[in-house]
């Protein structure tokens, strides 16, 4: 049994309680900002509790995620958003009908209009010698070749009753440039879908990023580096989840609209790592948080759901 750090797994639950509770101020009870006495979580920009209430998944969800959401096409839709991970280039994808119907030549063409193309929430890798919406565009068409045996896998764990998240982990990260992380944020989004919504490890299995490893290092003591792929992440995570579970406040643990799941340990963690790294003084991140009092407007005829115009 892993043995976590008593003032660190206090501030791990604090963090996802007071982050939370920001939500809550400013989109349920409307209230003006500040939404937190913390001086942390007011200048610094931190990702939602749940991964389901980030701006750019919020939009996805809305515009192309929920209406595929029993269709094979939102396979290859979600790969080819998140790929970009940008509302605007969303927009491009959606009004074009290149989310279903891909070509990319004409997503290139059309693309390139925009003064920005990609997300810049990470970092998207792509070919050596290409501008990144060719190398997006070029991960892209080798995914799409295939797109047909992916779906037939995916659907034939559905149907066997054997589906789950990592096993469609494994099989997309096989793709150039798509990595653990593309494959996973893809991964995450399926699992709302006709595809993995019956997944066996939905409450057992998460991708361990170096955010997510630095996290259970702060919880268990353990040095900051230390990334052992051989280690059981999953564990830990696992027993973390059992703990926490039971500490955070039930507008968070028993959420109507929302199940806590292994995910949301995971994506905690990182946000937790990053939160200690400026209460202890080790460093800062690179996202602040410029506050707006404009109105929450859901579902613009444009398509873009904003709050305010803060990213």
């Amino acid at each position: 049994m892993t043995e976590f750090l008593a003032e660190e797994l206090d501030r791990f639950c604090y963090w996802q309680t007071e982050r939370e509770s920001i939500r809550v101020k400013k989109e349920e009870y409307k209230l003006p900002a500040p939404w937190t006495d913390d001086p942390i979580l007011q200048e610094f920009k931190f990702c939602q509790v749940f991964r389901e209430d980030d701006r750019t998944t919020r939009w996805f969800r809305t515009h192309i995620r929920e209406p595929l959401a029993n269709s094979s096409d939102v396979i290859m839709a979600t790969i080819i958003f998140r790929w970009f991970n940008f509302i605007p280039t969303g927009r491009t994808l959606v009004e074009n009908d290149l989310h279903r119907n891909w070509d990319g030549d004409k997503a290139i063409q059309l693309i390139r209009k925009q003064p920005k193309w990609v997300t810049g929430s990470y970092i998207i890798k792509t070919p050596n010698g290409m501008d990144k919406v060719t190398g997006v565009v070029d991960c892209i068409n080798n995914v799409w070749k295939d797109k047909d045996w992916i779906t037939k896998r995916l659907e034939y764990d559905k149907k066997e009753g054997t589906s789950s998240l990592k096993s469609a982990w494994t099989l997309l990260r096989q793709y150039p440039y798509m990595g653990p992380f593309m494959s996973y944020e893809v991964v995450t989004d399926l699992r709302h879908t006709y595809v993995l919504d019956e997944a066996e490890d939905i409450m057992t299995w998460a991708n361990a990023g170096p955010g997510a490893m630095r996290g259970l290092n702060r919880l268990t003591g353990r040095p900051l580096d230390f990334s052992h792929r051989s280690h059981d992440w999953n564990t830990e995570m696992q027993e973390l989840y059992q703990i926490v579970i039971r500490r955070l406040p039930a507008h968070i643990a028993m959420r109507n609209d929302r199940v806590y799941e292994l995910r949301d340990i995971e994506g905690g963690l990182c946000e937790f790592d990053k939160y200690s790294r400026i209460f202890k003084n080790e460093g800062r991140t690179r996202s602040i948080y410029k506050i707006n009092n404009l109105p929450e407007v859901e579902d613009l005829i444009e398509g873009e759901s904003k709050y305010g115009k803060s990213e």
